[in-house]
């Protein structure tokens, strides 16, 4: 209530004629402070064209990508690991790449690693964009942990408001197998990848999709497909639509 008075005190607001959100997730928690009726979900523009090179040899790769010091949402390595510890005792042949960026203090890198040894578990730290761009093209799948054993509506702040790197890998191919928490429930279909509650989850899914013959790569095809709903042509017409 002190928050809301606070900001409906100030007469700015008024004068605002339409707030845009990132994602119908975000719209939804900010509304409780700003006008409904000037509201406008806008998804961020994703260069998929950049990543979504159709002929190239997909490895034995599940990649994750996102910041190791993310403070204000972690992106919960430490869970993909232990989800990695669970599905390697079956699927041994596959590697996990952990791929962000990471400034400063590499504390908390060095607790991942040790957590991963022994693992088939691989840091990319700082790649560039080439590097990360062939590591989408080259993965079969893609895991994203964010929000994970978070409730989302008491901390909105600690999960994903929208989910770019998520798009981005589905654009070049890898089945995304993510967390069911803030927009990235908006960004995956049934047909395009799945949404998994915890870490346990998240490696028997996977498992099922390499178990069942055929759907790698139906679930792949559908990825790419999906990801073009938040190319740079969509987010275009849709501002101009709102403007």
């Amino acid at each position: 209530a002190g928050i809301k008075s606070v900001i409906y005190g100030n007469q700015k607001v008024y004068l605002i004629n339409k707030f845009i959100y990132n994602s119908e997730f975000t719209r939804k928690v900010l509304e409780n402070h700003f006008p409904k009726n000037k509201s406008y979900t806008l998804y961020p523009p994703i260069d998929v064209d950049s990543f979504s090179k159709k002929f190239v040899v997909k490895s034995k790769t599940i990649l994750s990508v996102g910041r190791f010091d993310s403070p204000s949402h972690p992106k919960r390595q430490d869970l993909l690991i232990e989800s990695f510890k669970l599905f390697s005792k079956t699927h041994p042949d596959y590697k996990l790449v952990l791929a962000g960026g990471l400034m400063g203090d590499d504390s908390l890198l060095d607790n991942f690693r040790k957590s991963a040894k022994g693992l088939k578990v691989e840091f990319v730290v700082n790649p560039d964009f080439d590097t990360l761009r062939d590591l989408y093209q080259s993965s079969k799948f893609f895991w994203h942990a964010a929000g994970m054993e978070v409730d989302e509506n008491l901390h909105p702040e600690k999960v994903e408001h929208f989910g770019i790197s998520v798009v981005e890998a589905m654009a070049a191919g890898a089945i995304p197998v993510v967390s069911n928490k803030g927009g990235l429930k908006e960004i995956i279909t049934s047909e395009s990848g799945s949404l998994c509650k915890d870490s346990k989850d998240m490696a028997q899914i996977t498992m099922q999709i390499i178990d069942k013959k055929g759907e790698i790569t139906s679930l792949s095809d559908e990825s790419r497909l999906r990801a073009k709903d938040f190319s740079l042509t969509v987010f275009t017409n849709k501002l101009e639509s709102i403007i």
